[in-house]
This record gives structure tokens, sequence and C-alpha cells, in this order.
């Protein structure tokens, strides 16, 4: 009788164990019911030039990722972090001025510290990549760390006509940040199959647009295009290159933008160059590159973002990515400082904007070398 009552209990612990297990699978990969858009979506995948029957491509080729230096590097990043790894006080952050911000003109923008601008154009106001949570990734306690400061709150910002994701990452595709700005943003424009994810994050479809490479989206008179990139993306182990990445053009009435988004250096860049540009400004991040094989194909250096400028057939350059999360194994300052290297020996024009600062390009603001008071050895 002893022995039923045991193998009763064992039973039931392994049944409640088998319960939470498939709790926990459902929780991380979903379960959702399939729609109309759902089915439309698979359709557009199927479909997409850049889809090999199992998962997106690149413009080029990428390598396999070296996971021999991958785990060195890894250890690196939690034991053995170079010296001014990050700043030794957080970056400071220009309180947004919402007065300057309604000011009329033709264009201004805000960086917003990583990927993150609030560019309004022709009176249209856009922001990309929106992460103003003070981690970046799914990683808990070991995900980067943000050292520079931002938002109290998004309820600072203006409304906002278009919400411009460019990969899925966590970095560039955060969930708080998105769900703070459901109420008050009109449209969400996505690489395509990213826009599942925003619907459940409760982003309604009649908001969301996807975009394949050289499709279009035209918003009361502002036209914005996804162009190739260079890249990955992937949310956890098993879903790698299942969305798109992208770069865009967004094109305005007097003004024409270029936002690159994470990517490598490619050929193609002068195909959008001379397929969307020239470009007015451009804004190109410079602080994730490294020199392991499969992640230094998909990042530029600052070096190779003022080449690519160039290849778009840029003017004014923005450089972004750096100076908010420990993303590469050198000193917090050596992507903008690499970055004036490079721009000066080129002879391009370019813009170094404070967090928050509200910057009219050519009149207004984004000149001055304000981080380097915070450089260790300069302090």
């Amino acid at each position: 009788m002893r022995k039923n009552v045991q193998s009763e209990k064992r039973l039931g612990i392994n049944y409640i164990i088998l319960i939470g297990f498939l709790v926990i699978q459902i929780s991380m990969f979903g379960c959702s019911t399939t729609n109309a858009s759902d089915l439309k979506r698979q359709q557009r995948i199927e479909e997409s030039p850049q889809w090999n029957g199992e998962a997106f491509r690149n413009p080029e080729r990428v390598p396999a990722t070296e996971w021999g230096k991958s785990l060195t590097t890894f250890w690196d990043y939690f034991f053995n972090k170079p010296e001014d790894y990050t700043p030794n006080l957080s970056l400071p952050a220009e309180p947004f001025d919402l007065s300057k911000w309604d000011e009329q003109r033709d264009l201004q923008f805000a960086w917003m510290g990583h990927t993150t601008f609030l560019i309004k154009i022709d009176d249209k106001v856009i922001l990309t990549d929106p992460m103003f949570s003070q981690q970046a990734g799914s990683y808990g306690p070991f995900s980067p760390i943000r050292y520079s400061k931002t938002l109290a709150s998004t309820n600072s910002l203006p409304v906002i006509d278009v919400v411009l994701i460019t990969h899925n990452h966590s970095d560039h595709l955060d969930e708080d940040s998105i769900k703070a700005l459901i109420s008050k943003t009109r449209h969400f424009i996505t690489p395509l199959a990213v826009g599942k994810l925003l619907k459940e994050w409760g982003v309604s479809h009649k908001k969301i647009t996807e975009l394949d490479w050289w499709q279009t989206k035209s918003i009361d008179g502002l036209t914005i295009s996804a162009a190739p990139a260079k890249h990955t993306s992937e949310r956890g182990i098993f879903d790698k290159n299942k969305t798109l990445w992208a770069s865009y053009g967004i094109r305005g009435k007097k003004q024409n933008l270029y936002l690159s988004g994470d990517s490598g250096w490619f050929k193609g860049l002068y195909d959008i160059g001379k397929r969307l540009g020239p470009f007015d400004v451009t804004f190109f991040e410079i602080g994730a590159y490294g020199d392991i094989r499969g992640w230094k194909e998909v990042h530029y250096t600052p070096k190779q973002a003022v080449k690519a400028h160039q290849a778009v057939r840029g003017k004014l350059l923005v450089p972004s990515g750096w100076g908010t999360f420990d993303l590469g194994m050198f000193p917090w300052h050596e992507p903008i400082e690499q970055f004036l290297i490079a721009a000066n020996q080129a002879g391009i024009d370019y813009l170094t904007p404070k967090i928050g600062e509200v910057v009219n390009p050519g009149q207004v603001g984004g000149r001055e070398a304000w981080w380097k008071p915070f450089i260790k050895n300069k302090q």
C-alpha cells in the first residue's frame, strides 16, 4: 500500500515537472492562433528574394561564427575587461525641450542614445529603434548595462507618426520601450516578419507595416524605403535569421535621410546610394565592432562607417551606437575618437550631438566634443 502511495506521489511530481516545463516552453516560444495576417506574412516571407527556404540571407556571405574566439571574448567581457571600459560617471543627457522641438523647421533631430533618434521632417515625427531601458538584452543581470542617462519617461516625447525598427535584436527592439509608446504612436514600420513580435506585445496589426528590401511606405507625403543591410537577427537560440533586417531611406519634400541600422560594409551600399541617394544626412552606427569572424562582418568600424557614408552619397554624417551600452571590448570612447580621425582624414562633414540635444543641421547644435571631459586620463 505504501509503495502505491509513493508511486502515485512520484507520478504526481513528474506531472507537475512536465506541466511546468511545457509552461516555460510556451512562455518562451509563444502559443498563438494562426489568423489571416499571419498567413499573409508567411506567404510574403516565402516569396521574398531574401528567403532561402529556411532563413533570411545577407546581400554578401557572412562566415559562421568563430565560437572558440567568441567564448574567450565572453570570458573577457565578464572577467577581463579593458581599462576605461565604461566611464566612471554616467554620461549626461540634455533635458529634452519640447518647446524647442515644436519650432517649425524643415529638419531637426535629437539623439536619445545608442541608435535611437527622434527626427522631425516635414512636420512628421519619426522615432528610430526606441531603446530607453537600463539594460540591452534578455539575459537579466548579464545583459549590457546603460552607462549614459536617458529620458525619465516617454511621456515627455511628442506624438510619434512613425516608429521605425531596423531589426529584432534586443538593443534595437526593446519590449518595454515599445509598450510605453503604443498609445502615442500612429504607425510602426519594421522589416519583414518583425511585426509579429510587435503584435504579441499589444500593437494593433492595423498600425504595423512590414517591408522587404526595396519596398516603400508613404505617409502623408513622406516616403520610407527599406534597403539592404549586412547583419543578422535573433531573439533566442532557435530563431537565427527568421526575421529580416534593414536600413532605410527617408525622403521628404526637401530633405533625404539614411538610417544604417546595424550592418557591416558591403558593396551594395553603392547601389543604395544610386537608387535612394544622395542623402542630406546619414545616421551610421559605429560602436559594436570586434575581431571575431562572423561578428566583424556585420558591424561597421568607425572607418568603415565613413566609407559607407561616402558610398551611399551622404553629405552630413551623424554617428550612433556608441556612448550608451558596453557592447565591445574596447574603451567606451574609442569609437567616437576613431570616428573623428577617419572623418577628418576623409574630409567629410559630420555632427557629434549630445544625448538629448535638439539639433537643426547647419544652424543649431551638434559640433561640441562633449565627451572628452569624461575620458579618465583627461578628467
